[in-house]
């Protein structure tokens, strides 16, 4: 591949996100892969269009960025191919393909490991004409926005994920009664609660950025439950204010890779009795994240 020939542009009037142009990822070179986490880095999220993807295409050229991620619900991993998670509604011979119910509500990939996920990358084979768009949100900006009195106020406190809380919550939602499946021990035991940041230092750049995690939030540690959940929902409406947002409507191929450490993202809802969706997920394992 000519390495002159592809370059970013940045997505226009958003404050996070650019759109790759001149890329083949299943035949893109060292140079390029070389580049990639510097530019997620800085535009947050990156948009390939049009790849043409078979499995062991996506997990390899994710294997460029590090270490792939196993996924905890394994019975949503694609046979033979068990890095790639299905997302979708669609039902074959009585069973569901993939999960129905991943991705709503703001978050960041896995906040619940120990390592949480670097860098996701998510491929649309079927995608809705309408809904089911991807938002995301600048946390390394929204942390910028912060007067200098709240942003040391905020750096000095750590968050309790738990896979399980979130887990609990969704299966509580009667938007997915009987839909949500019930984690096996085995399952429960390669997820343990697990404390992070919530100002947390991005390892390419030195940047930071909130980490505030979303779904998965337990507790804030040195205060009380109810305390703690309020100033997670603060800074999740802080956040995902307008001002920086991107919303990704989706064409059939687009291949879309964004860095968990400065950002948050949530799925929007479509009609699933109406359209169907595939989505194939691969994640990329991260360090343990530092504070500031």
């Amino acid at each position: 591949m000519n390495t002159i020939a592809w370059h970013y542009e940045s997505v226009a009037g958003a404050p996070l996100g650019a759109v790759a142009h001149g890329v083949d990822l299943a035949s893109a070179d060292d140079a390029f892969y070389a580049d990639l986490p510097r530019q997620l880095a800085r535009h947050g999220v990156i948009i390939f269009r049009d790849q043409q993807l078979s499995p062991a295409a996506i997990q390899a050229a994710a294997a460029r960025l590090g270490p792939l991620e196993p996924s905890v619900l394994d019975q949503f991993c694609m046979p033979g191919n068990p890095f790639i998670y299905i997302l979708s509604n669609i039902v074959e011979n009585g069973r569901p393909i993939g999960s129905s119910t991943d991705g709503y509500g703001w978050h960041t990939d896995q906040a619940y490991f120990a390592k949480p996920t670097a860098y996701t990358f998510l491929y649309g084979l079927e995608v809705p004409p309408e809904g089911a768009a991807t938002e995301f949100a600048n946390t390394r900006l929204a942390y910028e926005s912060l007067s200098e009195a709240r942003r040391g106020e905020l750096k000095a406190l750590r968050v309790e994920h738990s896979y399980m809380k979130m887990i609990t919550d969704r299966a509580s939602n009667p938007v997915f009664a009987g839909k949500v499946p019930v984690p096996t021990d085995e399952q429960r035991a390669r997820a343990p609660d697990v404390s992070q940041p919530l100002v947390r230092r991005h390892p390419v750049d030195g940047s930071l950025s909130l980490y505030p995690g979303g779904q998965t939030v337990k507790s804030i540690e040195g205060l009380g439950d109810e305390d703690g959940l309020s100033l997670v929902q603060e800074l999740l409406a802080w956040c995902t204010a307008e001002r920086f947002l991107y919303r990704h409507a989706w064409q059939p191929r687009d291949l879309v890779v964004w860095d968990n450490r400065c950002t948050l993202h949530r799925a929007t809802p479509y009609d699933k009795e109406r359209y169907r969706r595939l989505m194939w997920r691969v994640s990329i394992t991260g360090e343990r994240p530092l504070g500031p």
